[in-house]
């Protein structure tokens, strides 16, 4: 993604930057939300829900561990009104605006706690047009990290709530580079074409005993998430994670060459109680290492050639896209 000319507004808690939050900022940016601008975050603990809606942005921390975004809601939390939040009014950071977000060097975190008790829980609701995160941590339970767009449909009554419920279901591209993800319960899960790359997914113990990494809901004929070079290492134990399931039926997600512990169960896949989805879902992994790998899987493809070398050229037009190297 090409660096454009932007100002530069300073975040810092103590005072001695031109805003203490990301969300005074953020303010200030509206004020002329087609100009570039560039939020450079000092290092400190900042307990606040962002809602970022400007065409063009980079999020910028100072130093990757200690600058934190952090907020605790969780999806059971009530709403004025209403009996309850739901998932997509719980995010931490909202990046939207329709065009370009970018986020680097800092940590985004939902404490709201288990989802058995807490609900799902956002800590990033990814909806810019073009989303680029590099060096960040994503830290969640359930649902960690939204990539939009919402499925058409919803399953049950109001549980797309939130600020895109009523709005048209725009594609939008991502990249992840050299970022921590950790969840337990569909802690990657969205409409979006998304690339991981070199990015560790810690699965994190849930009360249920049982982990899915990822949670598509791709529309028919996009290609959904590539997982290139990543690991896969958390707190589960063996054999009780899933490297994904379909939110919706068309969903697409594939691992390359990626590193999986023994965490990662032999079946690999879970069909979300529905068998039908087995025959619609496009899932597979090339190039598999680890004691999580396997020659073959409960459905999905497995070392299949001609695929892999697809998802590699997608790899590329990604990163082309980005400008990253």
């Amino acid at each position: 993604m090409t660096e454009t000319k932007r100002k530069t507004l300073v975040v810092d808690e103590s005072g001695a930057g031109d805003y203490r939050t990301l969300t005074e900022a953020g303010a200030a940016g509206a004020a002329t939300p087609d100009e570039p601008v560039r939020f450079y975050i000092r290092h400190g603990i900042y307990e606040e829900r962002p809602f970022i809606e400007l065409a063009d942005y980079v999020i910028e921390g100072e130093y990757r561990n200690a600058t934190v975004i952090t907020a605790s809601v969780g999806g059971r939390d009530p709403w004025p009104g209403e009996v309850k939040t739901g998932t997509f009014r719980s995010a931490t950071l909202f990046l939207g605006g329709g065009g370009r977000a970018v986020v680097r060097n800092l940590t985004v975190q939902n404490n709201a706690g288990d989802g058995a008790k807490a609900g799902q829980a956002l800590a990033v609701y990814a909806d810019a047009s073009r989303v680029l995160m590099e060096n960040v941590n994503l830290y969640g339970n359930q649902d960690t990290l939204f990539t939009a767009p919402l499925p058409l449909q919803e399953r049950e009554q109001n549980g797309f709530r939130g600020p895109r419920e009523n709005t048209p279901r725009l594609d939008t591209m991502q990249y992840y580079k050299n970022c921590t993800i950790r969840g337990n319960i569909d802690f990657i899960f969205g409409g979006a074409n998304a690339v991981f790359d070199t990015c560790r997914l810690e699965p994190w113990h849930h009360i249920s005993g049982t982990c899915y990494i990822t949670a598509p809901s791709t529309p028919a004929g996009k290609p959904g998430y590539l997982f290139v070079n990543c690991t896969v290492q958390g707190s589960c134990a063996p054999g009780s994670v899933y490297l994904g399931r379909p939110w919706r039926a068309d969903a697409a997600c594939y691992w390359l060459d990626c590193a999986l512990s023994d965490e990662v169960c032999a079946d690999g896949w879970d069909n979300w109680r529905d068998p039908e989805n087995e025959k619609t879902a496009r899932f597979g992994e090339h190039g598999s290492t680890g004691p999580g790998s396997a020659a073959k899987r409960a459905f999905g493809s497995v070392d299949d050639d001609n695929e892999a070398n697809a998802q590699r050229e997608m790899y590329a037009r990604v990163k082309a896209e980005f400008g990253v190297e």
